[in-house]
């Protein structure tokens, strides 16, 4: 396809991709605007191994997967859940947690979402401290060469807000009405077939078709008008 007809296509029809991502944009905005207020805390823990060989490293590293889930389990978020005196049950608490382990330092975030950002920080430091207590009763019946220590290396404070983001939300909604419109506009363009101008003769139809004549465009009755 030559350049002309990708200039013809916009011009025909680029209103469509145009209404398509204003339509979406203006959607995703308001839909998001709406949601209610959602703020994050995270707090982090780093993991040391009791003796600094390189065995004991990688053990650390192997075993950030099988403590991240232990935190985000309800062996830790019932006794969260009691002290704090929340008036929540643990797994609706445990659905606004979500820990993310990093190999490479040894360290593993816990982030918690809530509609009071004081609240997210609570939780957030509630379970970092108990999954502490329960590593440090856990050494307490180990050698210490056989000990891995968990550390919080930083308390959650208030949370920040996390949601709703109505601009990036419209954003990535126009990028989609974009997306749209111009499949559209492709899906179009591939099933009109019609012939309406010289350029479509010759689109269709080649150019060693000789065209005879050419119906000029509608022209207003200039004629007098003969009174009755």
């Amino acid at each position: 396809m030559e350049l002309k007809e990708y200039w013809r296509i916009i011009v025909q029809r680029g209103w469509i991709v145009v209404v398509a991502a204003l339509l979406t944009g203006v959607v995703a905005y308001a839909l998001n605007a709406a949601q209610p207020e959602q703020y994050r805390a995270s707090a982090r823990l780093i993991v040391r191994a009791g003796s600094l060989d390189f065995g004991r490293l990688q053990a650390s590293r192997e075993v950030l997967a099988s403590f991240a889930q232990r935190i985000d389990s309800a062996e830790t978020a019932v006794p969260v859940v009691d002290e704090l005196q929340l008036d929540k049950n643990p797994y609706e608490v445990l659905n606004q947690v979500t820990v993310s382990p990093s190999p490479s330092n040894l360290v593993m975030q816990i982030d918690v979402t809530d509609r009071d950002p004081e609240i997210a920080a609570r939780i957030a430091n509630g379970f970092a401290d108990e999954f502490v207590s329960q590593i440090e009763e856990a050494n307490a019946q180990q050698l210490r060469e056989e000990q891995i220590d968990v550390t919080v290396i930083a308390p959650a404070g208030p949370g920040a807000l996390f949601s709703p983001r109505p601009k990036i939300a419209g954003a990535a909604g126009a990028l989609l009405g974009l997306l749209l419109g111009g499949l559209i506009v492709l899906a179009v363009e591939l099933l009109d077939d019609t012939i309406k101008t010289r350029e479509d003769i010759e689109r269709y139809l080649g150019k060693d078709l000789m065209v005879l004549s050419q119906v000029p465009p509608g022209q207003p009755d200039l004629a007098p008008t003969v009174p009755a």
